[in-house]
């Protein structure tokens, strides 16, 4: 899945096209999915992940929506928990099949090589976008509806994420580049940006079937 720095680019570039009014709001509902600290990662079920048949699965954005429907339409903490599920989609399908690294998963050494990529690409995504701080996390967020999902660790996830304002570009990554970043946050925007309008008439832009994966035995 999309790094929390790549979420947070694609954040702000949604709150550049789009009017939103709670520009802290909306990116933390941005980032909230991946806020787990102590938690079991895993087991939380903050990503709506499904298996659709023996040996296929997706990330079910179409259940946060029927389950909070009301609170994405006037919510944009919601909202931005909501896009944040589709950005997913859309990084697992580009990675996995567009660069063609799902034959990859397993093999001795790719995972930390890949998030040695990630640390390398946030450091040139944290200079393209001007990121020098990050949002703050709502008074009383412990006590929202969104937490029956998982008991989010907000503050301590976002002081987390601080370090990776600190990441250095190097440029030599292996399988994933600051051009595979650029690309991928670009159809991000672009598909999110549409769910938006699509969603203001009552519509959808894209459907959870577009990105189901082949998953491991």
């Amino acid at each position: 899945m999309a790094s929390r720095i790549m979420h947070l680019a694609m954040g702000i570039e949604l709150c550049r096209a789009s009017e939103i009014n709670d520009r802290d709001r909306f990116l933390v509902g941005m980032l909230l999915p991946d806020a787990i600290i102590r938690g079991d990662k895993k087991v939380a079920g903050t990503h709506y992940d499904r298996m659709t048949d023996e040996s296929h699965k997706v990330m079910d954005f179409s259940l946060f929506y029927s389950e909070f429907e009301e609170r994405i339409q006037s919510d944009e903490l919601y909202l931005g928990y909501y896009l944040h599920l589709i950005e997913d989609c859309i990084f697992r399908k580009y990675i996995y099949y567009g660069l063609g690294l799902i034959e990859m998963r397993g093999r001795d050494g790719f995972l930390p090589r890949l998030y040695k990529d990630y640390h390398s690409v946030n450091g040139y995504i944290v200079k393209k976008y001007n990121i020098s701080s990050l949002p703050k996390a709502p008074e009383g967020l412990d006590r929202e509806e969104i937490n029956r999902i998982y008991p989010f660790e907000t503050e301590d996830f976002l002081i987390d994420m601080a370090n990776d304002l600190k990441d250095e570009y190097f440029g030599n990554e292996k399988y994933f580049s600051a051009e595979n970043a650029e690309e991928v946050i670009r159809r991000c925007v672009h598909i999110c940006s549409a769910e938006m309008r699509s969603l203001k008439k009552g519509e959808h832009f894209t459907f959870p079937q577009e990105y189901i994966w082949e998953a491991r035995g």
